[in-house]
């Protein structure tokens, strides 16, 4: 296949470029930032926009109180990286506040051993690494941090609210106690943005995932390669899908005969299940899939509800059981993906994450 050959090779040549890059040391947090900003002006990347914790609004805890709440693990989307300051830094800092909690901001290296640092490799991955290997990374850095291992919050952005359910379902020790979907690709998507190849900036890594996902979705090649063609869910070949997708049909426990009851029981042991949707998203294709609904089978326009899909009605992995134990809550936000307010997250932080200091009599 000489159009296979030549995507690995570009996807080769893409690696070495992000490591002479890596190599240059704090340079490379620069030309994250810029990336992550160009993807997101692009309307690609799922790039969080937050103000630094000196201007954004909301309740802080008093000095005086003690926090008991639980510390929170943060998992960023795609194009974006664990300590940019354009959000996910600043994000930290302010979530830090609000609990008087630790917050980790995890980073996806490439190397097994590496844990942190590593922030242009942090953002390539989230288009280069499958989605099997990111979730097993995840689980690498929340099991080296000794201040998770009495379990944690997690709160994900878009593409890493998948790596954070993944974690769930296949590992889930330490276990994650209340977890915040933020705009979550949760039940996958129909369509992949299309990456523009002569976007200043970008033009590399475009190339590169244009390329792949040309080859065909539910190749082996583009299946080991691309993440984001580890969650299209295509309706209407949905039989293709679940015979050579990796990584969702095995975590939604759709594949007849291979259902892992771990799965679903790592699931229903959440404390809480928060599900946020953006009323005009035009990344996330379709939106439902932020609150577990979807496309009819079949159909590309039929669309389901969380409720009426088979998912659901059979709790395949979990989810109707957290329902009928009132332990999901479903939100909308105005704008697009990942567009919403500061006010409105540190609300959600406040009311799922902040345990309320002990009153000693």
């Amino acid at each position: 296949m000489p159009g296979a050959t030549m995507v690995v090779n570009r996807t080769r040549r893409s690696a070495l470029v992000l490591a002479a890059v890596a190599a240059i040391g704090v340079a490379a947090d620069v030309v994250a930032e810029r990336l992550a900003h160009d993807l997101a002006v692009a309307g690609v990347g799922q790039v969080v926009r937050f103000p630094s914790v000196d201007t954004a609004a909301g309740r802080e805890l008093s000095t005086l109180e003690e926090s008991t709440s639980a510390p929170v693990v943060m998992m960023h989307g795609m194009g974006d990286f664990g300590n940019n300051p354009m959000g996910m830094a600043p994000m930290r800092k302010r979530i830090a506040k609000a609990t008087g909690s630790y917050v980790r901001s995890v980073e996806l290296c490439s190397k097994p051993e590496q844990l942190e640092g590593c922030p242009v490799e942090d953002q390539s991955n989230g288009f280069l690494m499958n989605m099997d290997d990111q979730v097993e990374q995840f689980a690498r850095v929340i099991r080296s941090d000794a201040k998770l291992s009495g379990g944690f919050n997690a709160i994900g952005f878009s593409q890493g609210n998948l790596i954070i359910r993944g974690y769930i379902h296949r590992y889930n020790s330490p276990p994650v106690r209340s977890f915040v979907s933020m705009h979550g690709v949760m039940m996958g998507v129909a369509g992949i943005p299309r990456c523009p190849l002569h976007f200043p900036g970008i033009g590399l890594l475009c190339k590169t995932v244009d390329r792949l996902a040309s080859l065909g979705i539910y190749t082996s090649l583009v299946q080991r390669r691309l993440a984001q063609a580890n969650y299209f869910r295509d309706p209407k070949r949905l039989d293709t899908y679940r015979k050579d997708g990796l990584f969702l049909p095995d975590i939604n426990n759709e594949v007849h005969g291979m259902r892992n009851t771990t799965y679903a029981d790592n699931f229903r042991s959440l404390e809480r299940l928060v599900l946020v949707m953006a009323k005009d998203d035009t990344m996330v294709h379709p939106k439902q899939s932020e609150h577990f609904g979807y496309f009819r089978d079949g159909s590309m326009s039929d669309l389901v509800d969380m409720h009426g899909a088979p998912w659901y009605v059979e709790d395949w992995f979990g989810l109707r059981t957290l329902d009928e134990q009132k332990r999901i809550e479903r939100y909308i936000t105005p704008g697009d993906h990942l567009r919403f307010s500061d006010d409105f997250l540190m609300q959600v932080i406040q009311k799922y994450f902040v345990t309320a200091p002990a009153v000693v009599i």
